[in-house]
């Protein structure tokens, strides 16, 4: 097994974790960058298109996290089927936090400050 290929089986059940976690943080660093740099320029077309692509970001993360849950399936690998499970469920809550991010840019105004 090369070493790319093994780097990407340990870290394949953390992806949930690590890629919606990095999606939720831009979103929300840029968002509120966006918003507070040029209030003017800033709309929902800019928000919502960030939103989609940090929200794809967490859902690629849940599934890889996913096929890392299912494929652990009682080889004595116990802990890295927890890990995936935990690292899915945490890309699931990070994505209802970009989803709600991304919805107070259609209910707010924005230059709301």
């Amino acid at each position: 097994m090369s070493g790319a290929r093994k780097a990407a089986r340990l870290l394949m059940p953390w992806a949930g974790l690590i890629l919606a976690g990095t999606g939720w943080a831009l979103e929300h660093q840029i968002g509120s960058d966006l918003s507070f740099s040029d209030c003017a320029a800033n709309g929902p077309l800019q928000t919502g298109l960030l939103g989609l692509a940090a929200l794809a970001l967490a859902i690629v993360g849940a599934l890889l996290s996913w096929r890392a849950w299912r494929g652990g399936g009682g080889d004595g690998k116990e802990g890295r089927s927890f890990v995936a499970m935990i690292c899915m469920l945490a890309a699931l809550l990070f994505g209802v936090a970009i989803i709600l991010g991304t919805a107070a840019a259609f209910i707010l105004p924005p230059c709301f400050a």
